[in-house]
């Protein structure tokens, strides 16, 4: 598997608490061709005489680690990086779990977390240069949130490299090594390139003063026997889904300091003289520190053979996904050039009018235009921006009156060209002011889009109760998905009944996690395509896991190229099939395919060795029943340009649900999840006629369009359709393929909520 090149090199402000996240953190911002221009660290202001020897060493923080801080000046000296300190003001004021500052209303101006704002404004003074700002959260989305709303104000890009790392790929050498793989990998990582992290404070049941000041990435045998010793302690009072943070000391388990490291970044080791245990309440237990100071390291122990490219990257893929990537993705015959050209040259029709379906829980507005605002695409999002306002204020039906931007979950942008997805997206950005903006998909459609539109925007709006809405928005760089800087979210998850929820996902694109860069193979077109396939799938996969999707409903594969289209929808089928056959049913031929055996289901893919990393928590087989296929609904749809010149994107839709059924009847397939939600892919052949075409979507119409229930309806068309001819959502395409790759003249998604 090839290795991403670095990106353009950042100048980062590296945010510093004395523990080993954030200054193992700076050696991956190294290792990834960036420079580390200043350390930032903010302290609690002394609350004794500054005589006295009991300085306090910790105060109670929501967002920050203060234990340990009177050693952090030394840091200065041991890493020859200038610090800059500042202490902490305020307190948890907002203490949501995402933080949402509102700089016009100045209501969270006594919040802790604003404290950052002048320390990071005077380093940018005293470094104008700088223009990132890294941090060690692993999955702490209230930490990471915090400082992403920070860095978005003052223009820096955030990095958190060590987000999600424990459910990230390990490497081959610790695959043998259950304990490492599952619970403590970060440490060993850190182990394996000298670190030195002290624990200073025990705060759980499962751990108590016998594990002070024990070396926690220790690479001496030592040090492994204390992970497995904090292991053991945890697992016996963390929950299963929570064990790995426990052990990483996320959840305040323990906190440690950073004492040495790698030559390369520590020019000095720190030696603390003297130490005194103590304890607090409720268990707590932690160590006072005396004397601490910088000791010169010996020229071996600088040069100690450990260089930034030791500091260990997880692989870009994981483990099912590179397995799937090594079989059964070729492409199947001689590529026809001829057959794989764009079927469509003509509008898809001369005009349009918004198109309004509404159920109890949702609303849908379908093909906003503005062309009357102006020619430009930024007149013309202005234009859609302010009818879009005019819809929503004036909603006066289901829901407890009228609606706002805050209440859109997802839309799909159209564009004639991504050339205008700048000044689009400046206007678009002004829609959304919270948090969690919707999660979106954006494709360029070219002249298939009415004459004189340069925009097209459908909204999906939520009508439920905002505060049970969950979204996941992470706007720092990582190796885990691509970074969403922009206006929308990677996914918003909204309930239905019960537990139940859909969880839209936003189009994931096959860029480098780390670098933000497209994804590149040398060599023949189909070797870097199936790769970027792949990895866009897994970006899809490891928002869905987060947001702890079960089942995805359906998925669009948006292609771009003509001369190869066919075989690529080909092999996005195949991805798609691979991802979800049961266990030595790969080919299952799903249009003819025996009923599935319930036992099948629920143990086909049982695991005997649970570090077995082959198979991923999505999809949840145990939920399926009824069913003749385990493959849900797939469409492919080529279109004229996807962003940052990619060739694939996927978007998906994805249930969180106790039970789901999959089924295939004739042209149409569905998937439905607890008797609460449909989504129907009808498909029709390759070769109709605009007149057959027309004759299938009247019955669509009159068969389900008149439903109640019917959210949303999605036609993707590669005919032109008469206007105001269908009551929903269109997207104009090239081409059109449906399960097995199979050609189509268009196909339609009806979305149906009970």
């Amino acid at each position: 598997m090839p290795t991403p090149a670095p990106a353009s090199g950042l100048n980062v402000i590296a945010l510093i608490s004395g523990g080993k996240d954030s200054l193992y953190s700076i050696l991956h911002c190294i290792r990834n061709g960036h420079t580390v221009v200043a350390l930032a660290n903010l302290y609690p202001e002394r609350q004794h005489n500054t005589t006295t020897q009991d300085e306090d060493e910790d105060i109670d923080s929501f967002m920050y680690q203060t234990i340990g801080h009177s050693v952090i000046p030394l840091y200065e000296q041991a890493l020859k990086i200038p610090l800059y300190r500042q202490p902490i003001t305020g307190g948890a004021v907002d203490t949501a779990r995402i933080y949402g500052h509102d700089a016009n209303t100045n209501a969270n101006d006594k919040d802790e977390t604003e404290s950052l704002v002048p320390l990071l404004q005077r380093i940018k003074q005293a470094h104008p240069e700088a223009n990132a700002v890294s941090a060690g959260a692993i999955l702490s989305t209230y930490q990471r949130t915090r400082i992403e709303n920070v860095a978005g104000r003052l223009g820096l890009v955030p990095l958190a490299w060590l987000w999600m790392y424990p459910s990230l790929p390990a490497p081959d050498a610790r695959k043998q090594d259950p304990l490492a793989i599952k619970q403590a990998g970060l440490l060993e990582d850190m182990a394996a390139v000298g670190c030195d992290a002290r624990i200073i404070k025990v705060a759980s049941g499962g751990l108590d003063e016998g594990f002070l000041w024990e070396n926690v990435s220790g690479a001496e045998s030592g040090g492994r026997m204390m992970r497995r010793r904090i292991t053991k302690a945890m697992s016996r009072f963390a929950a299963a889904e929570d064990i790995r943070g426990a052990v990483l000391g996320e959840g305040g388990e323990y906190e440690t300091l950073a004492l040495d490291g790698p030559g390369f970044l520590w020019k000095e080791r720190i030696e603390v003289g003297a130490k005194e245990e103590r304890a607090g309440e409720g268990g707590v237990a932690f160590v006072k520190l005396r004397q601490a100071r910088c000791v010169v390291k010996s020229e071996r122990a600088v040069d100690d053979g450990v260089g930034p490219g030791d500091v260990r990257r997880p692989g870009l893929l994981d483990a099912v996904f590179e397995s799937v990537l090594g079989s059964g993705l070729d492409v199947s015959g001689p590529d026809d050039s001829r057959r794989s050209a764009s079927m469509a040259r003509s509008p898809a029709w001369s005009g349009c009018e918004h198109v309004h379906r509404l159920t109890g829980s949702s609303w849908t507005i379908s093909n906003i235009v503005a062309p009357e605002a102006g020619p430009g695409a930024g007149e013309q999002m202005k234009g859609i921006a302010d009818k879009t306002e005019q819809m929503l204020k004036s909603f006066g039906h289901a829901g407890p009156g009228p609606r706002s931007e805050d209440d859109i979950v997802f839309a799909t942008v159209l564009l004639n060209s991504m050339a205008d997805f700048e000044s689009m997206n400046a206007v678009y950005v002004s829609m959304f002011n919270k948090p969690n903006p919707p999660a979106r998909v954006t494709v360029a459609c070219g002249d298939r889009l009415p004459s004189n539109v340069k925009v097209m925007i459908s909204f999906t709006v939520d009508l439920g109760a905002r505060d049970i809405r969950q979204g996941l928005h992470v706007q720092s760089r990582s190796y885990w998905a691509p970074a969403n800087i922009g206006p929308y979210s990677q996914a918003m998850s909204i309930p239905l009944r019960n537990a139940s929820r859909l969880v839209y996902v936003a189009g994931q694109i096959p860029l480098d996690p780390a670098s933000m860069d497209m994804t590149q193979v040398p060599g023949p077109w189909y070797e870097g395509y199936r790769l970027r396939a792949v990895l866009a799938l897994q970006h899809l996969w490891r928002i869905g896991e987060a947001m702890q999707v079960d089942w995805w409903l359906g998925a669009v594969a948006f292609l771009v190229g003509e001369q190869h289209a066919d075989a690529q929808a080909q092999v996005a089928w195949r991805l798609w099939e691979k991802m979800h056959a049961l266990p030595d049913n790969e080919d299952e031929d799903d249009d003819e395919g025996p009923q599935l055996d319930a036992w099948d289901i629920k143990y086909g893919r049982r695991i005997e060795d649970p570090t077995d990393t082959l198979v991923p928590g999505l999809p949840k087989f145990t939920a399926l029943f009824e069913s003749t296929t385990s493959i849900p609904p797939f469409l492919a749809v080529q279109v004229d340009q996807l962003p940052r010149g990619s060739d694939i994107e996927w978007q998906g839709l994805g249930g969180r649900c106790e039970q789901a059924k999959l089924n295939i009847k004739g042209g149409a397939s569905f998937a439905a999840m607890d008797g609460q939600f449909r989504y129907i892919s009808f498909e029709i052949d390759a070769g109709s006629s605009v007149d057959i075409l027309d004759q299938s979507l009247r019955s669509l119409i009159e068969t389900h369009c008149r439903d109640s229930n019917l959210s949303q309806a999605v036609l993707y068309t590669t005919h032109s359709v008469s206007e105001a001819s269908w009551p929903g959502q269109v997207v104009p395409c090239r081409s059109v393929w449906g399960r097995k790759g199979r050609r189509l003249s268009a196909a339609v998604v009806l979305q149906q909520i009970y």
